[in-house]
């Protein structure tokens, strides 16, 4: 389900973390702490409800007894908190996906190294061509994390919110090679806009990730292809779909499964 963002909010979000974040420490050994410290502060303007002690875990964001979790990668590890707070709350895993890119090569400082850079530092001595690249297949990356707590994805409370965001992302040419670009530091990634809000709270609103043109009966080649992702990835979410009942397996060609969407 697409929910409209709030831009202005996201505005707001996005200039008071990043002063923040410059201040304590500069942006250029955050790696994406950026990208969750605005979202948290976009879902909780309020900061009262940020870093909430709950069961012997910390929530992100707790507001009246629903909590969110703002998670860039590895869903696996929130297991055990999962389990804690699931007993008696909602909780709701903010994904949030970079669709739009934009890659700035940013110059080291012979005298300083590594040292942190604020955002208007690294914008100065980004020397190279910035690089924009759209990635429509992102979004299905978020099978791949759900896969992590497949056990979890049956239960009422446990909703997700995918914020599609157009990011900038700094690398310092520190790294090997006649151009430094070989294994250069990942310095940060800054979200510069709130694209849309993708809502997963009941099995039903899984289906937008269907693709419109998909025959009747497919496989996860053919999903691969309407999707335009990965075979594996296809795999993977369609692993994902079959647990939920949004697809069902109704044969097998070889060693490949043959779906259909549920009715």
């Amino acid at each position: 389900m697409h929910i409209e963002p709030d831009k202005e909010l996201f505005e707001e979000a996005k200039n008071t973390m990043i002063l923040r974040l410059q201040g304590e420490k500069g942006i250029g050994t955050l790696s994406e702490k950026t990208v969750h410290s605005v979202l948290k502060y976009y879902f909780a303007p309020d900061e009262k409800y940020h870093e909430i002690k709950i069961d012997g875990f910390v929530a992100d964001v707790c507001i009246d007894g629903e909590i969110h979790e703002i998670q860039t990668k590895q869903f696996y590890l929130m297991k055990r908190k999962l389990n804690s707070f699931l007993k008696e709350h909602e909780v709701t895993i903010v994904y949030p996906v970079s669709v739009e890119n934009t890659l700035h090569w940013v110059e080291c400082d012979e005298e300083n190294g590594n040292d942190p850079l604020t955002y208007e530092e690294m914008t100065r001595r980004s020397i190279t061509k910035s690089r924009k690249v759209r990635k429509k297949a992102m979004p299905y990356l978020f099978f791949h994390e759900l896969y992590g707590i497949k056990e979890f994805l049956h239960h009422p409370n446990l909703h997700f919110t995918l914020a599609i965001l157009s990011t900038e992302e700094y690398r310092l040419l520190d790294g090997y090679g006649a151009s430094r670009k070989i294994r250069a530091t990942k310095a940060d990634k800054i979200p510069t806009e709130l694209l849309d809000l993708i809502e997963i709270r009941e099995p039903a609103d899984y289906k937008i990730f269907l693709p419109e043109s998909l025959p009747e009966t497919f496989t996860s080649e053919i999903f691969s292809k309407k999707a335009g992702i990965a075979r594996d990835l296809a795999s993977t979410a369609l692993n994902i779909l079959y647990e939920l009942k949004i697809v069902d397996r109704i044969s097998k060609i070889g060693n490949a499964y043959v779906y259909r969407i549920t009715e």
